[in-house]
Parts: C-alpha cells; sequence; structure tokens
C-alpha cells in the first residue's frame, strides 16, 4: 500500500476535498455555496475513508481567505489529525488554488475580494508546483508597486471577472475560471511533509495578512503554511 494523504481547504466559496497516494490522484471532491465546510466536509471525508482507506497524513488550506471557512476546515483538521493519530500539514491555499493551472505559467490567484481588497498571491507554476515570486499580500486599494505585469499571466479567482482590475494586474492578463481543488491542497502537503515535516496540530493557525497599505515592502504575518 502506498503513502496516502486526504487534503481539504474551505478558504473560497468552494469546498474542496481531495485524496491522493504516492503522489497520484485518488479522488477529488468539490462544491460551491455558503458554509459548506460546516455542513458536508465531515460527510466527505467519511466517505472517502470508507472507499479508499484512512490516510497516513492530513493537509489543510490556511488560508489566507474566508475567516470563517478556513477556521471550520483547521478545526476539523486538528480534530482528525489528534484522533487518527497521523501528521498534519498546513499548506498556503493561495499556492494550492495556483496548481490548478498547467505547469510554466505565471499565476496570479486572488481571494475574498470586497471591492479593492482582496488577497494577491504571485506564483511561477512548474512541475514541482506552485513556487512563490513574492509573499502573499492583502490588497487595500492598490495593487504593490511591480504591478502591472509586464509578462504573460494567468489570473484566478475573483479579479479575473473584472477587466479594469485585469489590466492593473498584467499587461496580457488572461482569466481563469478554475476553482481550488482539494488534491493540489493535499500535494502540497505531501512534499511539504517529506521535505519539511509536519505542522503540530495544537499551534497551527490561520495565515493572517495585513494590508498592503499599512504594512512594511514584502512584509507578511505567517504561520507555517507553504
Amino acid at each position: 500500500m502506498g503513502f496516502k494523504v486526504m487534503g481539504w481547504d474551505a478558504s473560497t466559496p468552494v469546498l474542496a476535498v481531495g485524496y491522493i497516494e504516492d503522489g497520484e490522484p485518488v479522488a477529488n471532491m468539490s462544491a460551491r455555496g455558503p458554509r459548506l465546510a460546516g455542513t458536508i466536509l465531515v460527510e466527505w471525508i467519511d466517505r472517502l475513508v470508507k472507499l479508499y482507506g484512512r490516510p497516513d497524513a492530513l493537509a489543510v488550506g490556511v488560508g489566507p481567505g474566508s475567516f470563517t471557512g478556513v477556521r471550520v476546515a483547521l478545526s476539523a483538521a486538528k480534530a482528525y489529525s489528534l484522533g487518527w493519530n497521523v501528521p498534519l500539514v498546513g499548506v498556503s491555499s493561495l499556492a494550492a488554488w495556483a496548481e490548478v493551472v498547467l505547469p510554466g505559467r505565471r499565476v496570479v490567484v486572488t481571494s475574498e475580494r470586497r471591492g479593492m481588497a482582496f488577497y494577491l498571491g504571485y506564483y511561477w507554476v512548474d512541475v514541482d508546483g506552485a513556487q512563490a515570486l513574492m509573499p502573499d499580500v492583502a490588497v487595500q486599494g492598490r495593487l504593490p508597486l511591480r504591478f502591472p505585469l509586464a509578462e504573460e499571466v494567468t489570473v484566478l479567482g475573483p479579479a479575473g471577472a473584472d477587466a479594469a482590475l485585469l489590466r492593473q494586474i498584467g499587461r496580457v492578463a488572461h482569466p481563469d475560471r478554475r476553482a481550488i481543488s482539494g488534491v493540489p491542497v493535499a500535494m502540497r502537503g505531501w512534499s511539504r511533509l517529506q521535505w519539511k515535516g509536519a505542522d503540530d496540530p495544537v499551534g497551527l493557525a490561520p495565515t493572517y495578512l495585513r494590508s498592503v497599505a499599512i504594512s512594511r515592502p514584502n512584509e507578511v504575518d505567517r504561520h507555517g503554511a507553504s
């Protein structure tokens, strides 16, 4: 039997749960709707366990994103990690989302938009996953100084639906409507577990980012996610 990892994320309006074995996708479940993490997450976890067995490790998206969704997902991950006595890894929700895009592209991920306030991550996606090109930030009224980008870029999340904001992100910015997936969450957790080890389930916390407008350059609050 191979090494199995289950991962889930509720940082966006889409609840996503994925299951992998030795780095290969086994199952992927997702649904869009308000407060789904609090209603069907446990049901989905139990269903996957019945089908494929209890995982050897867990991964969970710790944000940035929906305050309530991240906390519900993280609370469930901690409970299962402690109850099953399996390692837990917290991963960046934005980085995991970027990995729905095919390798060889620059990707901007946006989440939880309220006007000109939203979370933003900028990545290069290759065969090893999403590599951060800058720290994830909380945009509040203006983009970081490196924008608009001169390079071609794929834009995920709500900013992709706003033509004016797309022009601010990049001169050649292409919207992509794909939602976050549970398999990249599990994959990112599997990789992190091999290279850096597990997180302390008790101490693992959501990722909170400070606004670009009030932060020093490249300042970011991190809580163990990668």
